[in-house]
């Protein structure tokens, strides 16, 4: 067999740069990107790419350790863990295996144990029977504890913080290394949040000006409007004066219409002081859970994540009850009347059920989405049943109603599984859970879809037959015999949830719905890990301690919050912009289509005749508001950009062509005939971006002032055109912003880790105890470094070569330009001063380059800093090279350097993981 050709790992990185760089080249250049001389393991991918591990797919979920014994479990129903064997070691080659788990419970078959391996296979799925081997966790050569010591050597601080002892286990530390990914997740989501809220104030740098840094729960809202009457110090007194400006400053902006938010219209002052009391209640918690998960205060109270929102004044509490109530009100109120004609046409159509129960079903589908907690797609089926046996079903006739007519198929899929056949469903779970790719999982679908067909396939024609206007109209006409009462037992409020659960449904309020998925999906699956590790812990098997100390009691109720956040997640929507705050909107939706900024409002209300009346006089108010101000992504960059700033940057062609060249070659295609008045379909794709780069460019308010919202024959043409050209502009910015805001991300987590793990090397380590980190943030890596072999972290201790790097990438900075680097981060600087510097940028080929060269300009602008010669230096290298230096990104990481695995990560571009960048699909 011929020898593999291995490349060393720079030579590798040189080969993905070299490539990425022929591909944005050859774009630029008008030609279609070619596939680049790349290593062969890059080049070739598998036909099938595995999407889980063989070990998951087989239906082992886990290996548990504790002190001698091994605890084997399985995937059960939901994300539901089985214990499937107890194996107690005897010896390095003997292993007592006891089955735990009863025979139509079990999931997977125990073979062979040894020192070093386990055997195991699957009982069910494609694989049954096959044999997979996994590595033995208690192997650990040289190490006399059975369980994996940890590299940062935290792991017995870790579990003193979250349980007030130690453990010779990998259970507890498992456990409490969920707990610590929903601070992280919280850290990065809350950090936006307030970037976003101090940018709607429009002042310039946030950080000069971050009044959410001064916003916390410790005031009432009595203290916050009238500091002077408190007994608070003077400098307090101050701070808080300041943030009341601010505060009043972003209410007369009227951009907090954006999160939905809307000051009432009325004369009653005590209304309008009622919601300008919720408003401050709802960004004061904000910056709370800030603090809380930005900076490691443990031991004081007042910051317990967990616990602070039961221990501040009940006038908070109050605000969190009337936002769900609120809410529940909005869906629960003439539930009924509201979805009188869906109802009816079940009720006729389901004959072996009684009425009440349907509508108990549709509410539990429409309000609560059972459906989605199921383990599979029902949308999903339903699209397999029509593409393959339905074809008929998305003929243009049922274009006006096809919304209603899914939503009632999806409804008797939903009560076939919830209902009806149960065993079905839990069974398509297993199968999908030991499919082992996208292929697979598609196939199963595929076969689902074949039986239900034939089930369901009179019931579908009979839902088609009720689709007409006609229909729908005297349904919508008669009267519904059904008293609201029905529901009374179904119905959710405030009180049905604890206070955590409200105040994460409080920051719903200020992300948009992908954002309010992501949190939400991660939060309800750290959540239910956790409660399956203490329904583990408390097992008459395993029984071990699982008393949580005082700030983590919530985690008791894991099993409550995990059902609780699903029905928040249920509930939460992007919110619609406030009608309040439209004249604003206006403003900043003109100012990105290229008009003046400096425009007036009267102005404004002239060119969009907002002050007249009349019909078919406010076409082009009309075609702002649908392709503008209610599109999400533009929504998104006002939140996060300036309407200005982003125009500017979208000048520059070789940004757009970069942003462009990730969006797929079929949707360039889409967009290029869409946008293009004569396309010529047979040009290169190159060419394409590069025509759709120059419109983006070139945009201007006055390519859209003369649409028409009621246009016909080639107005209409022109109209569709137009909107395409705008949806392709917003995208493309927003790509961008977006993109960047992920980097921030992952070095806002970083920080977040940095600040928790000081705090918990400070208890172990002497040479800490008087340290600050915030006097400098390099402190930590720097003390560690130095300890040398007395160093409790072992990624330091082992290894010589990478101990030395890190000290030299701590000495190529100071403590100045590391602070500088943590606010930069915490204030998303780089979104902010984006158009300030990318110009300068002489290759753009990626996010990292990008995010790296405009931190790097930010931080070596000059300003009054005593020590100024290594800036002076490394802004010299910037304005050479049009480029990032790479020495100094690891210099500014080296506060991370303590954690190796992190600091090469976030410091060297081909590590960073791409994947996680958007593209539009």
């Amino acid at each position: 067999m011929a020898k593999k050709n291995k490349m060393k790992p720079r030579e590798l990185r040189e080969a993905q740069k070299k490539a990425r760089q022929l591909k944005a080249a050859e774009i630029k250049n008008n030609a279609v990107p070619a596939i680049a001389a790349m290593p062969a393991a890059e080049a070739a991918a598998p036909a099938v790419e595995k999407k889980k591990s063989s070990v998951k797919a087989a239906g082992m979920k886990s290996i548990l350790v504790s002190e001698n014994k091994m605890y084997i479990t399985s995937f059960g129903k939901g994300n539901s863990a089985v214990l499937e064997y107890e194996v107690d070691k005897v010896d390095n080659n003997n292993y007592n295996k006891t089955q735990l788990s009863s025979k139509d419970n079990s999931n997977i078959e125990l073979g062979d144990v040894n020192e070093v391996n386990i055997t195991f296979s699957s009982k069910r799925g494609n694989e049954s029977g096959v044999e997979i081997n996994t590595s033995n966790p208690t192997h650990r050569s040289g190490e006399s504890s059975p369980v994996r010591w940890d590299m940062l050597g935290l792991k017995s601080e870790l579990e003193k913080r979250f349980f007030g002892k130690t453990f010779d286990d990998n259970i507890h530390i498992q456990l409490i290394y969920n707990i610590l990914d929903i601070e992280k997740i919280l850290a990065v989501y809350v950090t936006n949040i307030v970037y976003a809220l101090n940018n709607m104030l429009g002042e310039g740098d946030e950080s000069n000006y971050d009044f959410m840094g001064y916003l916390s729960t410790f005031n009432t809202y009595k203290v916050f409007t009238n500091p002077n009457g408190s007994t608070l110090s003077d400098d307090k007194k101050e701070n808080i004066r300041k943030s009341l400006s601010k505060f009043n400053a972003l209410l007369k902006t009227k951009r907090l219409g954006y999160f939905g938010l809307e000051e009432p219209k009325t004369k009653d002052t005590r209304a309008s002081e009622a919601y300008k009391k919720r408003v401050y209640h709802m960004l004061a918690i904000v910056g709370q859970i800030r603090q809380c998960v930005f900076h490691d205060k443990s031991g004081a109270k007042r910051f317990d994540l967990y616990s602070f929102i039961n221990n501040i004044d009940p006038e908070y509490r109050e605000t969190l009850d009337y936002l769900v109530d609120e809410r529940f009100d909005s869906i629960n109120k003439g539930f009924i009347q509201g979805n009188k004609v869906n109802i009816s046409l079940l009720i006729d159509m389901m004959k072996g059920y009684e009425a009440d129960d349907i509508i108990r079903l549709y509410y539990d589908f429409i309000v609560l989405k059972s459906q989605k907690n199921l383990g599979f797609s029902i949308k999903k089926l339903r699209e397999k049943m029509l593409d393959e046996y339905g074809f008929r079903f998305k003929d243009k006739q049922y274009d006006s109603v096809r919304s209603k007519m899914y939503k009632l198929m999806d409804f008797l899929l939903f009560c076939n599984y919830y209902r009806n056949d149960i065993a079905a469903g839990e069974s398509l779970v297993r199968k999908l859970r030991f499919s082992m790719t996208d292929d697979e999982k598609e196939g199963i679908y595929a076969d689902e879809a074949a039986k239900l067909w034939g089930k369901f396939r009179n019931d579908f024609e009979n839902i088609a037959d009720h689709m007409n206007g006609d229909v729908i109209k005297e349904l919508g006409k008669a009267d519904m015999d059904f008293d609201e009462k029905i529901l009374d037992s179904e119905k959710k409020n405030a009180s049905d949830l604890l206070y955590f659960s409200k105040m994460i449904y409080m920051l719903t309020y200020f992300l948009d719905g992908k954002e309010i998925n992501d949190l939400l999906t991660t939060l309800i699956s750290k959540f239910d890990n956790i409660k399956e590790f203490l329904k583990i812990m408390k097992s008459s098997a395993v029984d071990v301690e699982c008393e949580l100390t005082a700030g983590y009691k919530l985690f008791n109720d894991s099993q409550r919050i995990t059902n609780e956040l699903f029905i928040v997640k249920n509930i939460a929507s992007m919110r619609k912009p406030a009608a309040s705050a439209k004249l604003t909107m206006f403003r900043d939706a003109l100012t990105i289509l290229g008009i003046d900024d400096k425009i007036t409002d009267d102005r404004i209300s002239e060119i969009l005749k907002l002050k007249e009346k009349g019909k078919g006089i406010h076409g082009l108010r009309n075609f702002i508001t649908n392709n503008v101000i209610e599109s999400s992504r533009f929504v998104y960059l006002i939140k996060y950009a300036n309407a200005q700033k982003i125009r500017e940057v979208a000048k520059n062609e070789k940004v757009v062509m970069f942003v462009l060249g990730g969006i797929p070659d079929t949707q360039i295609e889409r967009y290029y005939k869409s946008c293009v008045e004569f396309p010529d379909m047979n040009s290169s794709l190159g060419v394409k971006r590069s025509e759709l780069a120059r419109m983006i460019k070139n945009i201007s308010f006055d390519d859209f002032k003369n649409v028409k919202q009621q246009a016909k024959g080639r107005e209409n043409v022109a109209k569709e055109r137009a909107k395409a050209v705008i949806g392709l502009y917003l995208t493309v910015m927003y790509l961008l912003v977006k993109n960047l805001v992920n980097v921030n991300a992952r070095y806002v987590i970083a920080i977040h880790c940095l600040e928790r793990d000081f705090g918990l090397y400070k208890e172990i380590i002497p040479e800490l105890a008087s340290k600050n980190l915030k006097n400098d943030y390099r402190i930590l890596s720097q003390t560690l470094c130095e300890l040398c072999d007395k160093s409790p972290n072992l990624f330091l201790k082992k290894n010589e070569r990478l101990r030395k790097c890190v000290e030299v990438d701590i000495n190529n900075a100071d403590s100045s330009m590391t602070r500088k680097y943590r606010n930069c981060i915490a204030h998303l600087t780089v979104v902010r001063e984006l158009k300030e510097y990318i110009g300068d940028i002489r290759t753009v080929d990626s996010y990292f380059s990008i995010y790296h060269y405009v931190m790097q300009r930010c931080i070596t602008k000059r300003e009054d800093d005593i020590k100024q010669e290594e800036k002076i230096k490394y802004e010299d290298d910037l304005l050479k090279n049009h480029g990032y230096t790479k020495d100094f990104v690891k210099a500014l990481n080296s506060p991370f350097g303590y954690n190796i695995p992190r600091f090469k990560n976030l410091s060297i571009e081909q590590l960073f993981d791409r994947n996680e960048y958007l593209t539009e699909k």
